[in-house]
């Protein structure tokens, strides 16, 4: 039964199902739910700084309602998306309409879609990393499920991390560089790889080309379906959801660096290279993304099983707080460069 406190998450795509269809102003709700109710709720009710025993451990790893949680979001996600073009076919959507959707859908499939798949890319299961992939092909973001687990987390909370925020770095600083980044260093490790089993970087077995001929694939099923002026909207809407994604990167790190070591290498990954958040409501819509310590000290663990640490760098509040507090670079530098100055002085 612990398994269902993370069904809240799913009253996100839920209420923009709902809203989408009453239209009008209300489109724009589901964005007051996340950045208004919510950090309202993380606030109320705090954190929960208590981890699982031995036992519980165990048992929550081997349930698999905790995973069927997850794949549920498949057939969710890509529902949104129909519905949106069903609507753009056929109603009369005003402007105000059309920016309500949007930036819900994107909230989301940024928020919930790509949180999901970021723990799906991780899992050793082929199909659970397909499923992973699926999801952030509906966001033209597939490139992540290779630069993120054998990029990120190898450099994370370094310069040659693009996903690194750095100390005094705005997020309107970061997010294009970031983007790119991200999107280079893909290209450069699937390009290592294939060069260490000498093959062509332009050959099939190139993820990267797989995952740019899958995109292309689905942008045109989009256009044949529901008119090329959706798949317009379909791509401002991908660029919200990982514009949102990014904003999670840049809360993450921000500022932590690890140290280099006589040897010229970096220190091994810890739980002291990312910031972490108790905070309960976030927890739960966020499938325990807001643990993110423990997630790079050890990216194995499955989401229900991961915890926290005395000594981890600790945000003020939950995720959709912390972004708000990010999209306003004064307020942000004078609430986490004192914090950073702290964490980075352990």
């Amino acid at each position: 039964m612990h398994a269902l406190r993370y069904l809240p998450a799913y009253s996100i795509p839920g209420l923009i199902y709902f809203t989408m269809s009453l239209g009008g102003i209300f489109t724009w709700l589901p964005i007051l739910y996340v950045f208004l109710v919510i950090p309202l709720m993380d606030i109320l009710v705090g954190p929960d700084h208590s981890n699982l025993s031995l036992e519980q451990e165990n048992r929550a790893k081997n349930t698999f309602l905790y995973t069927l949680i997850l794949w549920g979001f498949l057939p969710v996600q890509f529902g949104l998306l129909a519905y949106f073009g069903y609507l753009h076919l056929f109603e009369e959507l005003t402007f105000i309409e059309y920016g309500g959707i949007v930036f819900s859908i994107a909230l989301s499939n940024g928020g919930i879609g790509i949180t999901i798949a970021h723990e799906l890319v991780h899992r050793p299961s082929k199909f659970e990393q397909w499923v992973g992939r699926i999801l952030l092909m509906s966001v033209l973001y597939m490139h992540f499920a290779i630069e993120h687990v054998r990029g990120h987390h190898a450099l994370v909370a370094t310069d040659d991390d693009p996903a690194t925020a750095r100390f005094g770095q705005s997020f309107y600083a970061f997010l294009f560089p970031s983007i790119w980044g991200q999107y280079w260093s893909a290209w450069n490790i699937e390009a290592e790889r294939l060069r260490k089993l000498k093959v062509s970087a332009w050959s099939l077995r190139n993820e990267m080309m797989q995952f740019s001929v899958l995109q292309l694939l689905f942008c045109m099923f989009l256009a044949w379906i529901f008119g090329l002026d959706f798949v317009l909207l379909f791509i401002l809407t991908s660029f919200l959801s990982f514009s949102l994604l990014e904003a999670v990167n840049y809360i993450e790190h921000y500022g932590l660096q690890r140290d280099k070591q006589s040897n010229g290498r970096y220190e091994k990954v810890s739980h002291h290279h990312s910031w972490n958040s108790d905070h309960v409501i976030s927890r739960m819509f966020l499938f325990e993304l807001t643990r993110h310590s423990d997630h790079h000290a050890v990216a194995s663990r499955k989401y229900q099983t991961l915890r926290t640490f005395d000594d981890a760098p600790q945000l003020p509040t939950g995720y959709p707080g912390m972004i708000l507090v990010a999209l306003l670079p004064l307020f942000w530098f004078r609430l986490m460069d004192p914090l950073v100055e702290k964490a980075n002085a352990r």
